[in-house]
């Protein structure tokens, strides 16, 4: 098969000269008319393909060539090839000289010598051995460390400066700053110790904390007293008259009742409860005593506890039609602070009817229990219409223009709470929940300052223990977030120094 394709060079090889003749062949040979004569007409694309085909016929196939032959015809010697040799006979005796020069200079061992007195000369020595000849390289890293050990072993600096160190932190006193440090702690601890104790306290009706230095004590009718400082604006004083007035006889449940709703307008719900309760212990049988159960549900809501407001508002409708509170039971869901809502229904549909029975003339009373009752369920525009119908029988009532602002603020629309707040107040000066109020809603319009004067003057209208006072920890929220707030307020607010608090805000 080689034999076939591989020709002689400078000849065709068999393969190619069997082609050609074969194309030639097919050029001498005319077509046979007999045959010619039995088949078809040609059509137009046979007719282009024989002409195809006769064309390639007549290209003849390239001839091979002879590699041997082209390289007898290059010429011998060109400018190229005698540069190269040139350059390789300059190359060759220059390397050689490079080569043995470097040889030479390393045997001799210049480098390293010149090494070692750079060394010498970079590392002074304190030893013998700077007058001793140049050393092994291998010596280096001993020396090294050696010198290290040296230097640092007779430095002063580095210990001077460990003995400086030592030294201020004695005279900072860090061992007073921990005593004292946990000392603050310790002091910190008994302070909430107390004030747990205390609430347990306040939970319990029977341990009713009363204020030390009563000057109402002396006093031949305590509670007469109270009565005139309440229409006066003195809350506080009448808190401390309507104490006397129970200390002295621990079984007046008007004084219980109204102690409450003192406690209650003082921004003191926990106190508030505590007398509520201890005046349903010693009522005879709890009739007509829906303000003192109303405010009671009051107080408990603010603190949270909604299912027993529930409940004390379904005693306040039994009390109201005139029936037997003993009678209303209470069955609060199995560990759940969630409002009942089948309970809620239920009550809620006691509170309907009574107002249906009274048709175009809405009694104050039911209508303001009823902005209560909506409160609970979260369900402010009920709870709004509620209160403005009892507003419209008794615009007077101070304590209904500020329950009508919480429940606007509480509804998101401050506001018209502010408005609401600022009529209770114009009705009672020395209101300090309304006041009290009145500084949250400014809280929430961003106006801190505003807030901050609001809460100061809730503050010093309050007596009684008012460093325990819940106020301070709004007052420290206002604080915080006052731009180019004073040091010395916060440290006030923190102290809880109603003085510096003031003359900070002065």
């Amino acid at each position: 098969m080689k034999g076939v394709v591989e020709g002689q060079c400078g000849q065709q090889n068999a393969l190619v000269g069997l082609a050609n003749t074969f194309g030639t062949s097919n050029q001498r040979v005319g077509p046979s008319n007999a045959a010619s004569s039995l088949l078809p007409s040609s059509s137009l694309g046979e007719q282009m393909a024989n002409e195809f085909l006769r064309q390639k016929a007549n290209t003849m196939a390239p001839t091979s060539f002879c590699m041997k032959s082209m390289q007898n015809n290059l010429p011998q010697s060109s400018a190229s090839s005698s540069m190269a040799g040139n350059w390789a006979q300059e190359f060759q005796p220059r390397q050689n000289q490079l080569a043995s020069q470097w040889t030479q200079q390393f045997t001799t061992g210049q480098t390293s010598q010149g090494l070692e007195s750079a060394w010498r000369q970079a590392m002074p020595l304190t030893s013998s051995t700077s007058s001793t000849a140049p050393q092994d390289s291998s010596m280096w890293s001993s020396e090294y460390l050696d010198t290290i050990d040296t230097s640092l072993q007779q430095s002063s600096g580095s210990s001077a400066w460990a003995d400086d160190f030592l030294n201020q932190q004695d005279n900072a006193g860090m061992e007073n700053s921990w005593k004292d440090s946990t000392q603050m702690f310790e002091n910190r601890w008994e302070e909430i110790k107390r004030e747990m104790e205390k609430e347990e306290t306040m939970q319990n009706p029977a341990n009713y904390i009363y204020q030390e230095s009563n000057p109402y004590l002396s006093s031949s009718d305590a509670l007469l007293e109270g009565d005139m400082l309440m229409r006066s604006g003195d809350i506080g004083n009448a808190m401390l008259a309507y104490e006397a007035a129970v200390q002295k006889d621990p079984q007046d449940a008007r004084a219980w009742c109204k102690l409450g709703l003192a406690h209650a307008e003082n921004e003191k719900d926990q106190l508030a409860m505590q007398a509520f309760n201890n005046f349903t212990k010693v009522h005879s049988s709890l009739d007509k005593c829906f303000q003192a159960l109303l405010a009671l549900s009051v107080s408990q809501a603010n603190e949270g506890m909604e299912n027993e407001a529930l409940h004390q508002l379904d005693k306040w409708m039994s009390s109201y039609l005139g029936s037997n509170t003993t009678q209303v039971t209470n069955t609060p869901p199995m560990y759940s602070s969630f409002l009942d809502n089948d309970t809620f229904n239920r009550v809620e549909a006691r509170f309907l009817d009574a107002a249906r029975q009274q048709g175009a003339t809405p009694d104050p009373d039911l209508q303001n229990a009823l902005g209560v009752l909506y409160n609970l369920n979260r369900n402010f525009a009920r709870a709004v219409d509620s209160l403005k119908l009892a507003i419209s029988r008794n615009p007077g009532d101070a304590r209904l223009w500020n329950r009508l602002g919480a429940t606007m603020a509480n509804g998101d629309r401050t506001a018209e709470a502010i408005s609401a707040y600022r009529e209770a107040l114009k009705l009672y000066p020395t209101y300090v929940r309304a006041r009290y109020n009145l500084g949250i809603s400014c809280m929430q319009l961003s106006s801190y300052d505003e807030a901050l004067k609001h809460f100061l003057s809730a503050l010093e209208l309050q007596k009684g223990g008012n460093e325990a006072s819940s106020i301070w920890s709004t007052m420290r929220s206002a604080a915080i977030r006052t731009s180019n707030v004073p040091e010395s307020l916060l440290r006030a607010v923190e102290t809880r120094d109603l003085a510096a608090v003031k003359a900070s805000l002065v």
